[in-house]
């Protein structure tokens, strides 16, 4: 995905804002919750491709989510 110039910065911005607002911790578990709420819910209903659909996504979103935790918490590099 390319970023148009100013866009890096926003999305910066906002991922920055983001974390300011809720903790990694909590954004884990939020993200568990919704994942395990959608299983228990409607997983018996949808075929197998839209459940694998949905835990690659869960896992990928996870996985995101703790780099950009693990990359916050990082000192900055100064040139």
């Amino acid at each position: 995905m390319q970023l148009k110039t100013g866009q890096s910065e926003r999305q910066l911005m906002l991922m920055q804002s983001f974390f300011e607002n809720y903790s990694s911790e909590e954004v884990l578990e939020v993200l568990y919750q919704l994942y395990r709420s959608w299983a228990y819910q409607v997983s018996i209903k949808t075929n197998r491709e839209e459940r694998l659909q949905v835990l690659n996504c869960y896992s990928d979103l996870k996985d995101l989510f703790e780099e950009l935790a693990r990359l916050q918490k990082e000192p900055e590099k100064t040139g």
